[in-house]
């Protein structure tokens, strides 16, 4: 069987790390139009990415209340506590 492809789709492509620039251009694309239909946010923004790298940039990296660093003794002692109820489900 042979893969077929929409011409919407023949759009190049960018892979590979994203620049200051992409980041701030899904940032304030987001902060006008918010969360939504990420294959046409995508397009719409300007950005040579697809919708899923767009998606998981925003959610993995870019979104206000992403959490960095390391877990809290509070999660730490919870984590231990429901291991020791249920395992390693």
């Amino acid at each position: 069987m042979d893969k077929r492809t929409c011409d919407s789709q023949d759009v190049e492509v960018r892979k590979g790390p994203w620049t200051m620039e992409e980041d701030l251009i899904l940032i304030n694309y987001i902060a006008n139009h918010g969360e939504g239909v990420w294959n046409s946010l995508a397009q719409s923004a300007g950005l040579k990415r697809t919708g899923k790298s767009c998606r998981l940039r925003w959610l993995n990296y870019l979104r206000p209340d992403v959490r960095r660093g390391n877990i809290t003794p509070e999660e730490q002692l919870l984590i231990m506590e429901l291991h020791a109820k249920w395992g390693n489900r």
